[in-house]
């Protein structure tokens, strides 16, 4: 295992240093088109602009696939690290390079190994808020190949390296990320009549909003709304000329997501009427849930997994992952790979300073051997 630790933490620190965001994972790809190019085994296409697809197949029978998001944040990095990004205002704080680093480093197994069987690595891009996964699966990822199951990992500072932590259900929910631009005649702080009044209705319309959870969707459902950004003025005696607002919406329901979304246009017209301003929503992004597979989160709790592994129960919880785009056309599970330590417990997941630790790798890169060793048996 040294040797492939060691794989693990080349890779990983050589495209920490390269971090791209959502369908810019040019240096990137390239990176890891080069890796697998060399391993001599890997049948290579292009998809989702950015994406890549490795292919390695023996015969004519299913395959299992895994998963890795390969896109980084628009975040200036603080971590100070020795190998911090040298791509300005930009860094991998979700951790995908310890994704991209754990499948390279199965690629390179396999060429060693040469198992009996079919293999498809999936170099996702654009996982971050663009829906790469959702093109990905548009594009004929699964009628172009015959997956009979899908695995991904999720690194996260909450649980401690050695823990693989998921459940049988419900492990991410379906997002909508909105924006509600609000446009009207500005004016004189004392004339208000004479003008629109842009800060009263974005007020009442985020009251309205937050009335959308609680009394148009089920109680006993997962659901959530919330109002990340507000913008509107710059003077105390001057009413502005417009006002945006940007919030999230999020359930596990499929339905609600479609109540959600219409109760949101419904309420940008109301405000529109009542206060006799133009109103335009746009949905950014729409991710479904990602559901795990009963069965196999079954079969992953009989697995062995290695010295210091540990598969974890855990709840779910009302963030987002467009891996539910493949989830919903392929049996499979996504889980939670612990990466804290005593000195990484503050500043987690989309923080400047996350820095994950490396050891959490090997525990993946285990998960993912053995669950291909296990695959067809």
């Amino acid at each position: 295992m040294d040797k492939y630790f060691d794989k693990l933490v080349d890779h990983r620190r050589k495209l920490h240093k390269i971090p791209e965001t959502a369908f810019n994972e040019i240096e990137t790809g390239n990176y890891i088109k080069n890796v697998l190019q060399e391993t001599g085994c890997f049948k290579l296409q292009l998809m989702a602009k950015t994406g890549i697809l490795a292919e390695y197949r023996k015969n004519d029978g299913p395959f299992i696939a895994f998963r890795t998001d390969i896109d980084a944040l628009k975040i200036k990095e603080s971590t100070g690290l020795g190998f911090t990004s040298q791509n300005e205002g930009f860094m991998h704080a979700c951790g995908h390079d310890l994704h991209m680093s754990m499948l390279l480093t199965l690629a390179e197994w396999i060429s060693k190994t040469s198992p009996d069987k079919n293999i498809l690595l999936i170099f996702q891009p654009a996982e971050e808020g663009f829906g790469g996964g959702e093109m990905m699966v548009k594009e004929g990822l699964f009628s172009k190949f015959n997956v009979k199951e899908i695995y991904a990992l999720h690194n996260t500072n909450e649980y401690p390296v050695g823990t693989i932590a998921l459940n049988d259900g419900k492990m991410f929910a379906g997002t909508i990320e909105f924006e509600v631009q609000l446009e009207g005649k500005g004016g004189h702080a004392a004339v208000p009549h004479q003008n629109n009044d842009l800060i009263t209705a974005t007020a009442n319309l985020i009251t309205l909003l937050n009335t959308i959870e609680p009394r148009f969707l089920d109680p006993v459902h997962e659901n959530v709304l919330s109002i990340g950004m507000i913008h509107s003025g710059e003077a105390a005696n001057i009413l502005p000329s417009s006002s945006v607002i940007k919030g999230t919406a999020r359930s596990y329901y499929k339905d609600d997501l479609s109540t959600l979304k219409n109760k949101l246009k419904d309420m940008c017209n109301s405000i529109s009427i009542a206060f006799g301003i133009k109103s335009k929503l746009l949905i950014h992004t729409e991710y479904i849930p990602a559901i795990n597979n009963s069965e196999i989160v079954y079969r992953i709790r009989k697995l062995d997994f290695g010295k210091n592994i540990r598969i974890a129960d855990c709840p779910q919880k009302m963030t987002g992952e467009d891996f539910g785009f493949m989830l919903d056309s392929v049996p499979g599970a996504i889980a939670w790979l612990g990466a804290g330590n005593d000195t990484n417990k503050n500043a987690g997941l989309h923080n400047s300073a996350y820095n994950p630790d490396e050891k959490a790798m090997a525990a993946g890169f285990s998960f993912y051997k053995t669950m291909l060793e296990n695959f067809n048996k």
